[in-house]
């Protein structure tokens, strides 16, 4: 048997060792860099700019339909019925004149407040008739907290839809403060409703929710409530204030006046469609 030179032996196995370690090494290498440049091309969090963060869609609803909300309030001075007071000097008075002093019957203010919105450049404003019903003084509240004496120059009972108009304009309102009426004939169950008020004196409170229902009729409303019935039902959260106020697409454009809820549940809000 014939032997192999051990130098040569040697050599080939150096050889090979180190072709394999230079592939090794180039294989690390590509695998870190291509890690560093993952990593390097992953932006941090002070890396992203607010602009690419997405925006809630109600946030451009809100703007563009919050200018046209108001704030109506209402005061009446009612006097107590049914008052009979007893006065221990009712005898005495009965014994020496013969009868008792007239006494009137004591009077007290009745506040009440709701919701409206701007429908002309004029001042005048939609609400509900139930808002405004009885008389007294109307004060309305603009967006830009002044305040105006206001009066009512259109109501229908059957409808529960008031107008009513801002006293003392100096000038047009800007167009920015009225409000864009949509097309209630169009909206479908599952649609955006957005609405907007002063619940509970909570001036411009926006909610959200959807189109719950098309066509409800036959509620019993307490005092009566409007004899035609057409309502639009919505989940959006609406409470007292909200009365008055708009229910809107989610294109910023009034689809409904939002009239009534259900005080035994929750998300059960009913809105007269603005058609």
């Amino acid at each position: 048997m014939r032997r192999g030179n051990p130098n040569q032996s040697l050599s080939w196995r150096l050889w090979v060792a180190g072709l394999g370690g230079l592939l090794i090494g180039i294989i690390l290498a590509s695998s870190l860099n291509w890690t560093a440049c993952v990593r390097a091309e992953k932006p941090t969090p002070e890396a992203v700019s607010p602009a690419v963060v997405p925006q809630s869609p109600f946030v451009a609803v809100a703007r563009k339909v919050g200018p046209s909300v108001v704030n109506i309030r209402t005061r009446k001075v009612v006097e107590m019925r049914g008052y009979d007071f007893q006065s221990p000097f009712d005898d005495f008075f009965r014994e020496f004149f013969g009868e008792v002093p007239k006494r009137e019957a004591p009077k007290r203010n009745i506040e009440g407040q709701g919701s409206g919105f701007i429908i002309d450049r004029k001042g005048y404003i939609l609400t509900n008739n139930h808002v405004v019903a009885g008389g007294g003084e109307l004060m309305v509240k603009l967006s830009d907290d002044r305040v105006f004496k206001a009066e009512v120059v259109g109501a229908d009972p059957r409808t529960d839809v008031a107008v009513i108009k801002l006293k003392d304009l100096k000038k047009d309102l800007p167009e920015s403060e009225v409000a864009e009426l949509g097309n209630s004939d169009d909206i479908e169950v599952g649609d955006y409703a957005i609405a907007i008020g002063n619940p509970f004196g909570l001036e411009r409170t926006v909610t959200q929710g959807i189109i719950s229902f098309k066509g409800r009729s036959g509620l019993p409303i307490a005092g009566g409530g409007p004899v035609y019935q057409d309502f639009i039902q919505t989940d959006a959260s609406i409470n007292y204030g909200n009365s008055g106020g708009p229910l809107v697409n989610i294109r910023g454009q009034v689809i409904g006046i939002n009239t009534a809820i259900n005080p035994a549940g929750q998300g059960i809000g009913f809105a007269i469609p603005i058609n």
